[in-house]
């Protein structure tokens, strides 16, 4: 199965970056003095006045320190305001960041070294890391062997310096880890700007959010598929570290609009009691990204925080996110991926022969390389690691890594009921639920004697949690127009659901 679209990216070819983030982002007194970026636990953060203004500065003193377009930076920073700083004050200066964070000290030794950095920008207590060889370190405060990063601030402009987008880097990152080897990933300015775009004009943020995000900033999915598109947009980044009562105290703080989660913080709040303790009033989206989450962690979690919580799906070779699901309490998909975002192409293949799978068969989703047209390299079909499958609407179900065991994907409820003998015909819809918003209900046609319970406990029997089916209806007739699609209205008037004045 393969999904595309029209690539957004493909309206900006020449643009780096730098440009395509931060164009925009010292305009206008009030977004000027809006927070861009801060961390969460110490609350230190730069508007986006002040980003603007100490990356062309940085950037004009790296230029004038002997950075040249093409050079490999080393980044070993906390994820937060000063690694936005560095990371585009680097790309600013036509050089590449390369962001190590989270590695053992001789991994970073060794990464660097194959990646030819000579230089790298650090933060006390991490400088040990990066030392190497002839390697030139600034850093954030006050470390023995290195230089302050405040010396490259001299208040110069932006340095001119000449870029291809199309074939020049903008980014080399690590990807893999404990279930995986771990490897660098070189991506373009033209596919990372396809990336950030992409997930920009999906609606996941919106200018006025304020994002808090776990994803660590310094891995492709944080930094490109959160900082980025939130910066571009005009939204406040909140990187936060730590557990789920720390996370609940920054929610709070920080009024957050929408968090960023990977799973297992996600399951975590679903089953915390003390949740209702805190204000989480402006919360209105959680996105969850990292791996697969089951749809009753997702609805036990959206129960708690009186929120929806969606999936996203990425990969670092595809610049950040490439699946987001936005309509998932509406169409009862809390475990999937979504369709794809404009211009990604997918499918999902049998791990050992390469053939396309049919829809519900499980196999290795494949993601086509460069997303983006505007890159001046090959097109291929990366197979991502990750077991997937792919129902009749083109939506994706992440299940795992590859060879890993997995549950068998589940069937869509709505043909699971209608196989009922006693049912003649059936459709599932989203119904308005006071604690989820909308929930997908089935409705169906019985031809011989049967009960609302019988009809639950068959779906019990043939589907994992129901695939998020909350309740049955017996109706006289499933109202369907002249292309054979379900009425959505006119159902729920039949099953005394509709709305009440």
């Amino acid at each position: 199965m393969i999904s595309q679209g029209v690539d957004a990216a493909s309206a900006y070819p020449g643009a780096t970056v730098t440009r395509a983030v931060l164009g925009g982002a010292g305009s206008g007194p009030e977004k000027s003095a809006r927070p861009a970026v801060a961390d969460a636990s110490s609350g230190r953060s730069l508007t986006y006045g002040e980003l603007a203004a100490r990356t062309d500065a940085a950037a004009a003193g790296l230029v004038r320190e002997g950075i040249r377009p093409g050079d490999v930076v080393g980044l070993h920073l906390p994820g937060g305001p000063e690694f936005a700083l560095a990371l585009h004050a680097v790309t600013a200066a036509g050089a590449v960041p390369f962001p190590v964070g989270g590695l053992p000290a001789a991994e970073i030794a060794r990464l660097l070294e194959s990646a030819g950095a000579r230089t790298a920008i650090t933060w006390p207590g991490l400088a040990g890391g990066v030392r190497g060889r002839d390697r030139r370190l600034f850093c954030f405060g006050a470390e023995p062997g290195t230089e302050p990063f405040s010396a490259l601030l001299t208040g110069a402009a932006a340095p001119v310096v000449p870029v291809d987008p199309a074939r020049d880097l903008a980014l080399v990152a690590c990807t893999g880890g404990p279930s995986g080897p771990l490897r660098t990933v070189r991506l373009t300015h033209a596919e990372m700007v396809a990336g950030l775009v992409r997930v920009a004009e999906a609606g996941m943020v919106g200018s006025a959010d304020t994002v808090l995000t776990a994803l660590p900033l310094t891995g492709v999915l944080g930094l490109n598929g959160v900082l980025n598109p939130g910066l571009r947009l005009g939204a406040a980044v909140v990187a936060f570290t730590g557990g789920r009562h720390d996370l609940l105290r920054a929610l709070q703080r920080w009024r957050a609009t929408v968090a960023v989660l990977p799973p297992p913080l996600v399951e975590a709040l679903g089953r915390d009691r003390t949740v209702g303790r805190y204000d989480l009033r402006t919360l209105r989206a959680v996105v969850t990204a990292g791996g697969p989450l089951a749809a009753e962690d997702a609805r036990a979690a959206a129960a708690r925080l009186g929120c929806p919580v969606r999936q996203a799906y990425g990969i670092a070779e595809a610049a950040g996110i490439t699946h987001l699901n936005l309509r998932a309490a509406e169409e009862g998909t809390l475990d999937s991926v979504g369709r794809g975002l404009p211009g990604v192409k997918w499918r999902v293949v049998h791990p050992r022969t390469g053939a396309g799978q049919p829809s519900y068969q499980p196999g290795e989703l494949c993601v086509r390389l460069p997303v983006t047209r505007t890159a001046a390299v090959p097109a291929r079909w990366l197979p991502t690691g990750d077991s997937a499958f792919a129902d009749d609407h083109g939506r994706v179900f992440v299940l795992g890594r590859v060879g890993r065991a997995r549950p068998e994907p589940p069937g869509e409820p709505e043909a699971v009921l209608a196989a009922h003998p006693a049912v003649s015909d059936a459709a599932v819809a989203p119904v308005p639920d006071e604690d989820l918003g909308l929930a997908p209900h089935a409705f169906a046609v019985v031809t011989d004697e049967t009960s609302v319970d019988d009809l639950l406990a068959y779906l019990d029997t043939h589907l994992a949690g129901r695939r998020g089916v909350v309740a049955v209806h017996l109706v006289e007739e499933i109202p369907r127009d002249a292309g054979g699609s379900v009425r959505r209205r006119a159902l729920l008037d039949r099953a005394g659901l509709g709305r009440r004045p």
